[in-house]
């Protein structure tokens, strides 16, 4: 059972028409330091991504340029504030490798750069209500970054819970972070308006496939909302 609503408000639906947003529920999550199966996996799609794109082709993926539109849209530079699928395969065509964090962050980081789409990922214990609400950022909000950062989020789509923003497609909150403690944790695919309902839906099932093969975790519900 889906213990968490996801829901796009609708302003920010006015303002960016279909877009596509996917929830995975995870728990029974063991987390720790990466596998080396995870590794392997990471390795060989790094090898894969700089073999076939160019640093100037990364914009022009569907799930980047769309989500590139939908920031100029709302009145952020999108070269200034890139998603983070976006940063992370810039990050590996420009010769560094994904970050290794710990085993469920580094495993939707592979998938992020996989599938070029833009993915939160949430701790359930620190998440406040019962509902995740995507909306249009506001004027004075902001919130503290995974990089340690405040970001307004004026001109920016927010996802927020009960206490406020948690994360957003360019980056999270540390307040809800993952953690190699973390047990249960939800996983949030921000799909840009127009992205194919189909691709989108073939990239979720590749990630719980993922989550129930490289972890411990089961993937109990799933959710999926359209604006």
């Amino acid at each position: 059972m889906l213990e968490l609503q996801l829901k796009i408000d609708p302003e920010l639906g006015r303002q960016l028409p279909f877009l596509t947003l996917g929830l995975l529920q995870i728990e029974g999550l063991e987390n720790g330091p990466a596998t080396a199966a995870l590794q392997a996996l990471a390795d060989a799609t790094v090898s894969q991504t700089r073999a076939a794109l160019q640093l100037e082709e990364i914009s022009r993926l569907p799930a980047i340029s769309g989500w590139r539109k939908a920031l100029k849209a709302l009145g952020t530079d999108p070269a200034r504030y890139r998603v983070s699928s976006e940063r992370l395969l810039r990050r590996i065509v420009k010769g560094d490798g994904l970050p290794r964090v710990n085993l469920i962050v580094d495993l939707v980081n592979v998938w992020s750069a996989a599938s070029g789409l833009p993915i939160g990922l949430y701790d359930a214990d620190r998440l406040e209500g019962d509902t995740l609400a995507f909306g249009a950022g506001r004027e004075g909000e902001r919130y503290r970054t995974l990089a340690g950062t405040d970001m307004e989020t004026l001109g920016k789509p927010v996802l927020r819970d009960a206490a406020g923003p948690c994360g957003s497609p360019i980056t999270d909150s540390d307040r809800t972070a993952t953690h190699e403690g973390t047990r249960r944790c939800i996983a949030v695919v921000f799909g840009p308006p127009l992205y194919d309902r189909d691709e989108f839906e073939r990239h979720c099932d590749l990630l719980a496939d993922w989550v129930r093969h490289f972890t411990t975790g089961r993937v109990t519900a799933r959710g999926c909302v359209v604006s």
